[in-house]
């Protein structure tokens, strides 16, 4: 079975909005052993959208639409579908008294425009949405399949799983499976990590390997085409492994574990807090540790200081390392560190303060000077880094890189 992706709408093309609906769809899809071949993004426009669908349909079996399914003027999707498909727009009642109910429970007067929602192509098997008001289309010609699904992500994502899915397990045929593993590192280079491991891409097999770099670290995408789900389990844990016993200290997690949740899942285990003193981030890396639930079991909390009278007062850097070093300097780091694990009592204090730019920088401290500090129990230390010119990628990557130091930190503890 191939399958084609077409996403809708003009913000896309724009660059207004990030098309993160193919990625899931063909993620999705080729887990079920659906083979993608094509994808495209086309404007809100009912012609261009019946050229996108018509050479869609031609060349594949199964072709899912998403975007423009709203009651608004510029929701154009279903009339370019009734034109592809020679059909007209037809009252649902069951979908009106659905959307009727989702405004009733909300308390909220349903806009006269809404009705709309429930006007679907002549022969739609509708798809259930329980999380908006545009129910997905299902239409099947000829052994063809065809979805339409909204553009809004959650409701896309939800309808696919819980509508679409049964639909493709019951007409995909027999055959290979396609299987993924992701394995995620953290402080170490995609051409370093290749040097290591570039005797294994020698010996992949029927396995394909990608390297793919994030702000976080790289990470390894495996994929197999297999004769059963457990026979490609099988063979990925055995490759895992492999790899595992070459760089296993930069592995903080599979799948789509976070970093932030690999160190929270350390800390809560070894029973250990954690406090920040930050500058430069201006409060990112304690907000990335707060991205986790639960997190108050660990993170006590942190300063921003963002000035050096801040510095002085709330994390004791000595003057003279302000006025010798300054604040963007090993010794400071040192301190600000040493100095939010007093203010807590935390087992850990984390410090980073640097150059974010674009502004701000020396022939000595350039832009994306950063230093690092973590204070223990067992003592104190800092890091020197020098990432890029560009302000916003340089506050995730010191968050990341100190996230990442504390983890291995915890790891040899």
């Amino acid at each position: 079975m191939l399958a084609e992706i077409i996403t809708i709408g003009d913000e896309l093309l724009y660059g207004q909005a990030i098309d993160t609906n193919s990625v899931y769809l063909g993620e999705r899809l080729t887990s079920l052993g659906i083979e993608v071949k094509y994808k495209s993004t086309v404007g809100d426009d009912v012609k261009l959208i019946v050229d996108g669908i018509t050479l869609a349909m031609k060349r594949s079996d199964l072709v899912i639409t998403t975007g423009g399914l709203g009651p608004t003027p510029d929701d154009v999707s279903k009339k370019a579908i009734c034109d592809h498909f020679g059909r007209k727009l037809v009252l649902y009642e069951d979908i009106l008294r659905k959307v009727e109910s989702w405004y009733a429970k909300k308390g909220v007067e349903m806009p006269a425009i809404v009705r709309s929602q429930a006007l679907l192509p002549e022969g739609t098997k509708p798809l259930s949405n329980d999380w908006g008001t545009a129910p997905g289309i299902f239409i099947e010609v000829k052994g063809k399949l065809f979805f339409a699904l909204p553009g809004v992500p959650i409701e896309m994502e939800r309808i696919f799983d819980s509508g679409i899915v049964p639909i493709l397990k019951d007409r995909i045929p027999g055959g290979k499976v396609t299987a993924f593993r992701k394995i995620r590192t953290a402080g170490i280079s995609e051409a370093r990590l290749h040097e290591k491991l570039s005797s294994l891409l020698e010996e992949t097999g029927d396995i394909g390997i990608a390297f793919l770099p994030t702000s976080s670290g790289v990470d390894l995408r495996l994929t197999i085409k297999s004769n059963s789900p457990t026979e490609a389990r099988r063979k990925l844990d055995r490759f895992e492994k492999r790899i595992r016993e070459k760089v296993d200290r930069h592995i903080y997690g599979t799948a789509e574990e976070s970093l932030e949740k690999a160190v929270g899942d350390l800390l809560r285990r070894k029973k250990l807090t954690v406090a920040v003193a930050e500058s430069c981030t201006g409060g990112l890396l304690g907000k990335t540790i707060t991205n986790i639930s639960g997190s108050s079991d660990y993170f006590l909390g942190g300063v921003i200081s963002y000035s050096d009278e801040l510095k002085m007062k709330l994390l004791g850097v000595p003057d003279e390392v302000l006025e010798s070093e300054g604040a963007v300097s090993e010794k400071c780091a040192l301190s600000m560190a040493e100095g939010v694990k007093k203010l807590t009592g935390a087992d850990y204090g984390i410090s980073i303060t640097g150059i974010a730019g674009p502004t701000g920088g020396t022939v000595d401290k350039p832009v994306g000077l950063v230093y690092i500090g973590i204070a223990g129990d067992k003592g104190s230390s800092a890091r020197k880094y020098v990432f890029t010119k560009e302000r916003n990628f340089n506050r995730e990557l010191s968050a990341q890189t100190a996230l990442n130091l504390l983890r291995l930190e915890l790891t040899q503890s």
